[in-house]
């Protein structure tokens, strides 16, 4: 090895030598040709990297014309070589190992690519040379000598990068390739698949395919903004066309997908997030029209449905898309826009359910007395409520749930105007306080009172009915919909209680005024005893009239709440004021109740201090109370306490 490298270098140092001469005439070259070549091949790579290294400090035509003789004396060694290896191959058999063949296809391999690299800088050289010479016009031997300096640039690449060569070279296929650029965008419009295929292979060519489809991305975002341009004030409100138009420049493209293709997953994202790109820019506008035009609409129901429609046909267009991508981008515009139009209907809500409440009015002649009138008015509300909700859920296709919010502020609208004109009666005038008679029609007295506390269950019968709608429409697009649901019930059971309780004190307050009254004529009277009752016994005592009166009231009532128990808004607002775990069968009973727990306790604090009574009063008194505590049992009511103390004292 070492007397087949002296003999190498002994050749390369002399200035001038016949390469071919002068492996031919070294026997110590002959009989190892292999080496010799590995020690070749060094040698050119040391020399390479020389001149590389040196290239700055020498003159451009020395250094061609070095170039020019290392490559001649490569092409003459690589010919030698050829026929060695030749020889080599036809006696391999020969060969006592097989790992100098390998060596000799290794040092091959590289003389192969030392040659190939130094053409590539050669021809380089001289090529960009001419290019500069080469006019613009003439884009066909301007086109051609750019192909050949692509593929030496490729080739020389490989090896080393050279960044003022690079810079060179891509401006100058900058300049050559902006005329195409147009073509390109012309061709994109006209489908000229001819002309895109000779514009391709011209990009391809020159490493700039991706540019080519580029275009194709600049060519979609053209014709949306235009579109978006053209739109005049009297489109402003066919939002929906306007996916209309996405498709069609969608579709335009999709048939030139062959010219998109590349080793991406998903090579028409170029045109779809250019679509989408420009769109988004468009959108805030795009939605406020939206929001105006369903506003300010004359019908905004009816309108509602006529843009539902236009979104049902777009929506079932996207779903046929075979492009995911491209779909998921035109769903989350969609979704979008029609955020936007669910908040122009929740405002158009707002405004028409206020103007029905702002309807309802309570009727100067006979609201005092009783409230049969409220259940009538609110018929239109529920009408307009429940034909949103249905409306809602034809045009948006979704869950409605988020008409909760427009619809709690609708009833806590209805509770301030309920209150604020005292629809149930709750507060008593001075001259209503005052004035303390006896009634002269008990029996429509307390139909009247219980109206009231059927109106409010009207009230929240509605609440309910329009709650459990918006649930049920909900279901249909999700399983869970228990929390989509109106929350703001308790201002209507707060009020609820209130008038079940005052209404109850005044059906007592019927039977309360002419027990009292009785019951202190027979206090002062001599002779409490009945008349009825004059022929019994000194030690027997019958009831006296006035709490017989007060059986026969409470009978009285429990047939009157008897009469309306059937009815869903009494049971409603009764099982709420009870605390919502009263069974409906026992609803007339509880109010009864409540109504005889006020005359039990009204009749304890009239009777006093029984120790202060007349004896004869106080037998009077066992009679009475005896009758008034069996009369409750037999209408399933429960005595009170005090009552039941009372009769033991006596």
């Amino acid at each position: 090895m070492e007397a087949i490298e002296e003999e190498v270098n002994t050749l390369l140092v002399q200035p001038h030598f016949d390469a071919v001469k002068s492996f031919n005439s070294s026997k110590v070259i002959q009989n190892d040709p292999a080496k010799a070549l590995q020690i070749v091949d060094k040698r050119l790579i040391q020399v390479q990297t020389e001149l590389l290294n040196r290239s700055t400090a020498i003159s451009p035509n020395a250094l061609s014309e070095s170039i020019n003789e290392l490559g001649r004396t490569s092409e003459r060694l690589e010919v030698k070589l050829q026929s060695n290896l030749r020889i080599l191959k036809l006696n391999e058999g020969l060969m006592s190992c097989t790992n100098s063949i390998l060596e000799f296809d290794t040092c091959k391999s590289r003389t192969d690519t030392l040659v190939q690299v130094l053409k590539a800088k050669i021809l380089w050289s001289q090529t960009f040379k001419e290019l500069q010479m080469i006019e613009k016009t003439e884009r066909k031997e301007k086109y051609q000598s750019l192909v050949t300096l692509q593929q030496c640039f490729d080739i020389l690449s490989q090896y080393s990068v050279d960044e003022e060569r690079t810079i060179e070279f891509e401006k100058s296929k900058d300049e050559f390739l902006s005329w195409d650029g147009s073509a390109t965008l012309f061709a994109i419009k006209d489908k000229d698949f001819n002309k895109l295929n000779e514009l391709e292979e011209r990009y391809r060519s020159l490493n700039r395919i991706e540019e080519f489809q580029k275009t194709f991305g600049y060519f979609v975002r053209n014709e949306l903004k235009a579109y978006f341009e053209k739109r005049g004030e009297d489109d402003s409100h066919l939002v929906w066309q306007i996916f209309d138009n996405i498709f069609d420049i969608w579709k335009h493209v999709a048939i030139m997908e062959q010219y998109l293709r590349s080793d991406t997953s998903k090579p028409f994202e170029v045109v779809t997030n250019s679509l989408y790109e420009v769109a988004k820019q468009e959108w805030p506008e795009v939605k406020k029209h939206a929001f105006l035009y369903l506003v300010s609409a004359d019908n905004p129901l009816k309108t509602a449905r006529e843009i539902a429609k236009e979104k049902q046909a777009i929506s079932a267009e996207i779903e046929n898309c075979s492009d995911e991508y491209f779909v998921k981008l035109l769903k989350s515009l969609s979704e979008d826009l029609n955020q936007s139009f669910i908040e122009a209907y929740i405002q158009v809500v707002k405004t028409s359910l206020i103007r029905v409440i702002n309807a309802i009015e309570m009727p100067s002649k006979g609201s005092k007395k009783k409230c049969t009138w409220l259940a009538i008015q609110l018929e239109p509300l529920q009408n307009a409520m429940l034909d949103i909700v249905h409306n809602a859920y034809e045009s948006f296709d979704e869950n409605v749930s988020w008409l909760s919010t427009p619809f709690e502020y609708v009833f806590q609208e209805l509770h301030a105007k309920m209150n604020n004109n005292d629809f149930f009666r709750l507060r008593k005038t001075e001259h209503e306080q005052q004035q303390k008679s006896i009634s002269k029609n008990p029996h429509e007295d307390a139909e009247n009172n219980l109206s009231f506390i059927i109106a409010i269950g009207t009230v929240m019968q509605l609440y309910d009915t329009v709650n459990n709608t918006i649930q049920n429409a909900t279901k249909k697009k999700q399983k869970n919909a228990e929390n989509e649901r109106m929350s703001n019930r308790n201002l209507l059971e707060k009020l609820n209680k209130k008038i079940v309780q005052a209404k109850s004190a005044n059906l007592a307050q019927l039977i309360i005024d002419p027990m009292i009254q009785g019951l202190n004529e027979m206090k002062t009277s001599s002779n409490p005893v009945h008349a009825s009752a004059a022929n019994l016994p000194s030690f027997s005592r019958a009831p006296h009239n006035y709490i017989l009166n007060v059986g026969h009231g409470l009978l009285s009532q429990m047939n009157i709440i008897s009469s309306v128990s059937g009815e869903a808004s009494f049971l409603i607002s009764v099982i709420s004021a009870a605390g919502g775990k009263l069974s409906s069968d026992k609803a007339d009973i509880w109010l009864l109740n409540c109504v005889a727990e006020t005359v039990m306790r009204s009749y304890c604090n009239a009777i006093g201090d029984v120790q202060k009574l007349p004896q004869h009063v106080r037998e009077q008194l066992k009679a009475d109370l005896g009758y008034f505590i069996d009369a409750s049992k037999d209408l399933r009511l429960q005595p009170t306490a005090e009552l039941t103390s009372l009769k033991e004292m006596l």
